[in-house]
C-alpha cells in the first residue's frame, strides 16, 4: 500500500495543521506510548497489560491486508485507526452474546473489515481527528461491512457510534479477564 496523506488545513494561518497518512506500516514504539497517555487512567486494567499494548499493535500490523491512518498535528503523531480483513476462520465473533442472526458471524474473504485500535492523545479529541482517522481508513476499503468493539464503560464512544449508524450487534470479552465490549458493525462504503 502506498502511503497517502491527507491534509486538513484548520481557521486561521497560525493554526496547526492536520494530516492523515494512510498506510501499511506503523511505528509501534511510538503509537504504544501514545496509547499509554491516552489511556493513563486504566493502565492497571488487564485489558491493557495482557497481552501487552506492543503486542496487540504488532498482532495488527502483522495481520495479512493491515491498514492504518496514523494522525499528525504539524509534525506531532496525535493517533491512529489500525485493523485488518477478518480470515473466513477468524475468532473475532468467538463467544459473541447475540440474538442477532447467526449469519453475523459467519466470514468470507471481503466480508469484514475489523478496527482492531483507534485512539487519539486527549488533548487532540473533540477536534475531529478520530473521526477524519475513520474516515480515511474505511474510505479506502472494498470490504462489505467494518466492525469494531468497544469497551462497556466506554459509553461516550457507544452513543458516538449509535448516531453515526452502527449497529450493536451484541457483546463479548475479547481476552480472558477483560471488561466486557459492545460489538458494532456498519456497512462499507463509509
Amino acid at each position: 500500500m502506498a502511503v497517502v496523506d491527507a491534509q486538513h488545513a484548520t481557521a486561521g494561518t497560525a493554526a496547526p495543521q492536520q494530516r492523515v497518512r494512510l498506510t501499511d506500516q506503523v511505528d509501534i514504539t511510538e503509537l504504544a506510548a501514545i496509547y499509554r497517555q491516552v489511556h493513563a487512567t486504566d493502565l492497571h486494567l488487564i485489558d491493557h497489560t495482557e497481552p501487552s499494548v506492543e503486542q496487540r499493535l504488532e498482532w495488527t500490523a502483522q495481520a495479512p491486508g493491515f491498514a492504518a491512518t496514523v494522525g499528525y498535528v504539524d509534525d506531532r503523531m496525535v493517533g491512529t485507526v489500525m485493523g485488518c480483513p477478518l480470515p473466513p476462520e477468524t475468532l473475532w465473533w468467538r463467544d459473541l452474546h447475540t440474538d442477532t442472526d447467526p449469519e453475523l458471524v459467519r466470514e468470507w474473504d471481503g466480508r469484514t473489515f475489523a478496527v482492531c485500535e483507534a485512539f487519539v492523545l486527549p488533548e487532540f479529541q473533540r477536534h475531529q481527528i478520530g473521526l477524519q482517522l475513520l474516515s480515511e481508513l474505511l474510505a479506502s476499503r472494498t470490504e462489505e461491512r467494518v466492525s469494531l468493539a468497544v469497551a462497556d464503560t466506554n459509553v461516550k464512544v457507544q452513543r458516538s457510534m449509535r448516531i453515526r449508524g452502527w449497529q450493536h450487534v451484541g457483546d463479548l470479552v475479547p481476552f480472558p479477564g477483560w471488561r466486557a465490549h459492545a460489538m458494532f458493525v456498519r456497512p462499507l462504503p463509509f
